[in-house]
């Protein structure tokens, strides 16, 4: 058993992982070292009320600078003389945490830019009057928009980073959704400008980018996030192509008596293998705590792998998912295909009812499911389905399995057919060749080139819903219901590309059908119908 234990950082799944062991090994020495380059806040008020009177101590003079894994030891420096030491360890635990990549321009080092690297720091994070300014990407840029919202402060604006995060929550076509919606409640994104400098006294004042210069302004720093792990690295222990350090089910990593936790660690994807970083599972963090303390008692207790579950409110939206994008599984080596539904969250009749979207994120070739991602209004209700696919994730299951998956069903809650079965049975009629979508986006695109006559655009719609749409553009905007297709098949050209669309997807899906059956070849329906087109911000 470990006499000694050195944290080196002080992520909350390593402080309670060694508690939870103290209380069984109450003789075992437990000190935590902060990384002498370390862009994180030290000694907070919270931690060293929960952690400091528990056995745990936390050397305010001390920082480490190298570790040397032969002779177990790790070097420290202290900030007050600058004396060099080494302390002894028997178990070293990396829980050093991650924090936004810099900024990496003039004046990013001045005062008053606030990081958002998770949900705790989205949590203090408070709009000020004037302009607030987010920098980044990913999920750590709708965490801060998030939090912002909230405080009905100021003006919100974005500035993206190059490049796609890892951490990307949603697909193109939902996260077209999302900035619609944010859009819609005040939101700027300035897409095309690139970061050039921050400009201030002493505080940050000013945004420069390479188009304009924003006065007033308030700095969020949310980019994606880079692992505070440079000490594991110059030790030689073995790290992902993010930084991340890796570990194996009983979080050790590739040396035997170093183990890692938190959002400096990086894990393994139960679906392909593809690393996940640790920021993107804070709410495993208790069981990992749990599994260092089993490990540090010798006991085999594994780490079950994430399937990487979240939920973030934006204003009156919920965003939620779980498990691989398309395009992460196109990275993992899978062949992905998605479905996507807008259906009603429960009952249609039932006055509260609203519209749910969800994607499904499947293997072509196989039909395993490999994600899920939604948006609706109903925050409880779309936590319950992604949480109900979440559940079965690591199991493997088929879009079948989710066609018949069994949802408690009262019209106050559920629809009789459930959204969630709705998706997986468009996932079986895709894969089937019976169902061939194109999303908002895609939509988006042929309206736009509608004058070259190559497509159709066919209403299913009863009259009264179509009818605004055939009055705007009568040359192009076409109607027939649904019901009335198989006896009118004759006013639709079998020479151009048939573009269907309803209110949801749903009976255009069905006219889809007639229309195959009738040897028409090129058709497709839009994913998500008219409400999806209305959520992107398509104009039509």
């Amino acid at each position: 058993m470990p006499k000694r234990i050195i944290l080196i950082g002080a992520d909350e799944p390593g402080l309670n992982g060694v508690l939870e062991y103290k209380r069984s090994h109450p003789d075992t020495e437990a000190v935590v070292l902060y990384p002498e380059l370390n862009p994180l806040s030290e000694f907070s008020c919270m931690t060293l009320d929960r952690f400091l009177g528990h056995g745990i101590d936390f050397p305010e003079n001390l920082r480490a600078y190298g570790i040397d894994t032969n002779k177990k030891i790790v070097r420290v420096r202290d900030n007050f003389n600058s004396q060099e030491s080494e302390l002894a360890y028997d178990v070293l635990i990396f829980a050093s945490g991650s924090a936004p990549k810099q900024l990496d321009v003039p004046g990013e080092f001045l005062g008053g830019i606030f990081a958002v690297g998770d949900y705790e720091d989205a949590a203090r994070l408070r709009a000020k009057e004037g302009v607030n300014v987010i920098v980044g990407n990913g999920m750590n840029v709708l965490m801060a928009a998030s939090s912002l919202l909230t405080s009905q402060k100021g003006t919100i604006e974005v500035i993206t980073r190059n490049g796609k995060s890892e951490d990307e929550p949603l697909s193109e076509s939902l996260t077209t959704m999302v900035r619609h919606h944010l859009t819609e409640l005040g939101v700027i994104f300035h897409d095309d400008d690139t970061l050039s400098a921050i400009e201030g006294k002493k505080k940050a004042e000013r945004v420069v980018t390479d188009k304009q210069t924003i006065k007033d302004a308030r700095v969020i720093n949310a980019s994606a996030n880079v692992p505070v792990s440079y000490l594991a690295a110059e030790a030689g222990i073995e790290l992902d192509q993010n930084g991340g350090i890796k570990v194996d089910a009983s979080l050790r990593t590739s040396n035997p008596d170093i183990f890692a936790c938190g959002s400096c660690a990086s894990f393994v994807c139960p679906s392909c293998k593809h690393p996940i970083p640790g920021i993107s599972i804070k709410n495993t963090e208790r069981r990992q705590a749990s599994v260092i303390a089993s490990s540090l008692a010798g006991d085999s207790q594994d780490f079950t792998p994430p399937v990487f579950a979240y939920s973030i409110p934006l204003g009156d939206l919920r965003i939620a998912g779980a498990g691989l994008t398309l395009a992460q599984a196109s990275k993992c080596g899978f062949s992905p295909m998605s479905a996507t539904v807008v259906q009603f969250d429960r009952a249609h009749f039932m006055p509260d009812a609203e519209l749910m979207t969800l994607e499904l994120i499947f293997d072509s070739k196989t039909g395993r499911v490999l994600g899920i991602q939604g948006l609706g209004n109903s925050g409880d209700g779309l936590c319950g389905r992604i949480s109900a696919v979440a559940a079965i994730l690591a199991s493997k299951p088929s879009v079948e399995d989710i066609a018949n998956l069994e949802i408690a069903y009262s019209p106050p809650f559920a629809s009789a057919l459930d959204v969630l079965n709705t998706v997986g049975n468009v996932a079986e009629n895709i894969m089937a060749g019976e169902n061939e979508g194109i999303n908002a986006d895609e939509f988006d695109r042929i309206w736009d080139e509608r004058e070259n006559g190559e497509c159709f655009f066919l209403d299913c719609r009863e009259i009264g819903n179509a009818e605004p749409f055939i009055q705007r553009h009568p040359l192009h905007w076409n109607h027939i219901p649904q019901g009335e297709i198989a006896r009118r098949i004759t006013e639709i050209p079998q020479d151009r590309k048939i573009i269907l669309l309803c209110n949801t997807g749903a009976r255009s899906y069905e006219a889809q059908v007639t229309l195959k059956h009738a040897g028409f070849d090129d058709v497709a329906n839009v994913d998500g119908g008219i409400a999806a087109i209305k959520q992107s911000g398509v104009k039509v």
